[in-house]
């Protein structure tokens, strides 16, 4: 019953993706219409919305992860293989906590809205380039906890073969270059950041969404401990 219960707490956290991992409405109806209509406030409400979306995917990624590793510590306690996971454990438990402590920390959202306010726009680029940096950074760590994992879950003879995870490429840009290029051009370059900024998140989702149905798939289909 622990076992169906540490799987049902990853399945928890894996079914928070349809509130957490959001899409937008198309940037082209934000940027040509919504914002004009508004008269510039609903690019208030984005800037908003696009940091407060990193982070509920940031605190969705850190009780995913620590929900895997629950599950796998149960598994290995019902089937008389704790000692041999122990240290992995631990240590797969100790890089989430160190990477979520020091790489990726919150943004939050209404503090970062509020601070651009009150110092005219400056923080808002902090904001944004914390913003670039976590969508790549959280890729990292993402392909870093899974091929972690697959040395214990091979171990523990739950997988076969390793979980892989691929970061896409495109959402490693500079920020200083973006600004750069947006300032000589006058912003127009501003135009092309701010779509990135708007569907990037959007590139990286398949590839988290589909790796996590392959550990809950694999959870669920780990048989129970034989009576002893």
């Amino acid at each position: 019953m622990e076992q169906l219960q540490a799987v049902q707490q990853v399945d928890r956290y894996v079914h928070e993706r349809r509130t957490t991992d959001q899409r937008f409405v198309g940037w082209g109806i934000y940027f040509f219409l919504l914002s004009w209509v508004t008269l510039g406030i609903y690019v208030i409400v984005m800037f908003y919305r696009r940091l407060n979306r990193a982070d509920l995917f940031r605190n969705r990624r850190m009780h995913y992860y620590n929900a895997v590793i629950d599950a796998s510590k149960q598994y290995a306690e019902e089937h008389g293989q704790y000692d041999a996971a122990h240290d992995d454990l631990n240590d797969l438990r100790r890089f989430v906590k160190e990477r979520f402590e020091d790489d990726h920390k919150p943004i939050k959202a209404g503090l970062s809205l509020f601070l651009s306010f009150i110092t005219l726009g400056i923080y808002g680029c902090i904001a944004t380039y914390r913003l670039m940096r976590f969508w790549w950074q959280i890729q990292l760590t993402e392909q870093d906890f899974y091929d972690k994992l697959s040395v214990t879950w091979t171990k523990l003879g739950i997988i076969r073969y390793p979980v892989t995870f691929e970061p896409v490429p495109a959402l490693n840009r500079s920020f200083g270059m973006h600004f750069l290029l947006s300032f000589v051009t006058l912003g127009i370059y501003g135009i092309v950041w701010d779509y990135q900024l708007h569907t990037d998140p959007e590139k990286l989702y398949p590839e988290v969404h589909s790796t996590e149905d392959t550990i809950l798939n694999a959870l669920r289909n780990i048989g129970p401990a034989l009576p002893q």
